[in-house]
């Protein structure tokens, strides 16, 4: 898990493509300027996503992608419907309204 963080910590400064602004326009617009507030938001989807991954005993990029390729079914009936939700979460989230302050 340490490992995780610190790849994806070196991975971002060394490809020197990543904003320098901590609080992006979306976030400021519907939680505030709080880039602590931005950290604990993302720290926390993180963990979420890795603890569904663990529970799955697997992630869902690799069922999309290696299940789909061998053609299971159930990957192909899952890749559409974790686009559905990941839709339908943004929409909870950020609404209609989102789509103006991007």
């Amino acid at each position: 898990m340490v490992g995780v963080f610190l790849g994806a910590f070196a991975g971002s400064k060394l490809s020197g493509d990543r904003s320098p602004e901590r609080v992006p326009p979306l976030w400021r617009w519907r939680f505030g300027d709080s880039p602590i507030r931005r950290y604990i938001g993302a720290f926390g989807g993180g963990f979420i996503m890795m603890l569904g991954a663990r529970i799955a005993q697997g992630c869902t990029s690799g069922h999309g992608i290696s299940g789909a390729l061998q053609l299971a079914l159930s990957s192909w009936m899952f890749a559409p419907l974790i686009f559905a939700v990941a839709v339908g979460t943004a929409f909870l989230i950020y609404g209609k309204e989102g789509r103006n302050h991007v």
